[in-house]
């Protein structure tokens, strides 16, 4: 999974990667987060884009407390 940053070694965790662990609860693992904030863009391959959909408002719901106000669903392949 790719982030647009990551912590360095022994840093708190940063928002996204608490996301991207959230996201493997979710068992999507192959997706791309890009941090447009208020905007959180998830970039999802095919294979997971329904898994994502199904989840849609309980990710809406487990990622706004982070601190975005839009969470966007890339249509592009990865």
């Amino acid at each position: 999974m790719e982030k647009e940053n990551s912590p360095e070694q022994g840093e708190k965790p940063t928002v996204l990667t608490q996301i991207e662990q959230l996201l493997h609860e979710f068992q999507l693992e192959d997706v791309s987060l890009f941090d447009h904030h208020p905007v959180l863009r998830i970039q999802v391959s095919d294979a997971q884009f329904a898994l994502a959909l199904q989840l849609r408002e309980t990710l809406v719901e487990r990622i706004k407390p982070f601190g975005y106000r839009f969470i966007a669903i890339d249509l592009d392949e990865l």
